[in-house]
């Protein structure tokens, strides 16, 4: 395994793991750390198909707010178990993005992100309207998940250390997966998506696979939601969710596995900080995001890389 992640990828881990022993990381900021590696985790898998099949999705909430009530109408019904939530969540979620995936895959460009949307939207009406599963009000008030009979994952010590498995899983996975012949073709299909299919490759095969990796893994990231929120309503599935999975990953920087994750932890945190201060924090949060858009195209981990450049071009001259 360690071939799979680097000596810094390795150091990072252990940081993230030995931050709860900190003695500033109070219950709020085991929260706030929980919520920024799940997103980051999220971007991370939409890139999957934004930076390196070239698809822009519109509909990535959906997955995530499948997810999440895969878990909840389980957990609402006293079945507690962790494994159980998250098969469920593979289950539901890998359907519904094959149906997604089969449709929107035969499309090029904007009808792919329309056809995403679409499909999305029918998903959020009928939770929203759809009193079976709470309506508008969601489900509410639910128990904590257990990992095994009698140990809950109630704390928020647990929580983390249970968002930094998932994170570390989900990066190993994408991590092969990019550098394997799969991922190879998908970049070719990003860059010529003609040339591709005349060289011999399912274009719509290889398009409907990566749709399916990156549902299932923004699901169970989802699946895992109520368990910190004890929660699941219609909101998370919402479109504008969807946007705020796009800013993350452009945030973080577009064709990479690291980028998204920092993005989504950037805007998490973010946008938590300048709401305790403001009500008009998405203004705020706005004006932030279109700094970066403009003088920092490649994202913040972009911004490291033409730093490093600008060096070597300095050394060298």
């Amino acid at each position: 395994m360690s071939r799979l992640l680097s000596w810094r990828g390795w150091l990072v881990f252990v940081a993230l793991a030995a931050l709860p022993l900190t003695p500033w990381m109070s219950k709020y900021y085991m929260l706030l750390a929980f919520d920024a590696l799940l997103f980051g985790a999220v971007a991370m898998s939409l890139d999957l198909l934004m930076g390196y099949t070239g698809l822009v999705s519109f509909g990535h909430a959906a997955f995530f707010g499948l997810g999440a009530y895969s878990t909840a109408v389980l957990l609402e019904r006293g079945m507690l178990s962790l494994w159980l939530c998250l098969g469920l969540a593979v289950v539901v979620v890998g359907l519904y993005a094959l149906t997604v995936s089969y449709f929107a895959t035969t499309r090029r460009g904007i009808y792919f992100a329309l056809l995403t949307l679409i499909f999305a939207e029918v998903i959020y009406t009928f939770f929203r309207y759809t009193q079976t599963f709470g309506g508008s009000d969601g489900i509410q008030g639910l128990p904590s998940f257990q990992v095994l009979p009698g140990i809950a994952i109630d704390a928020p010590a647990r929580l983390y250390y249970l968002v930094v498995v998932y994170l570390l899983l989900a990066y190993l996975a994408c991590h092969v997966l990019v550098r394997s012949h799969f991922g190879q073709v998908l970049v070719a299909i990003r860059e010529n998506e003609d040339r591709a299919r005349f060289l011999g490759y399912n274009v719509q095969r290889y398009k409907m696979g990566v749709c399916l990796i990156s549902a299932v893994l923004t699901g169970l990231a989802g699946a895992l939601y109520p368990g910190r929120a004890a929660y699941a309503t219609p909101d998370l599935l919402h479109w504008s969710i969807s946007g705020e999975f796009l800013i993350m990953v452009m945030i973080g920087g577009l064709g990479t596995l690291v980028g998204p994750i920092i993005g989504g932890a950037f805007f998490i945190v973010l946008q938590e900080k300048i709401s305790s201060y403001v009500q008009w924090y998405n203004i705020v949060v706005g004006v932030v995001l279109v700094l970066i858009v403009l003088f920092v195209p490649r994202g913040l981990l972009g911004l490291r890389q033409a730093l490093r450049e600008r060096l070597r071009g300095e050394a060298a001259g």
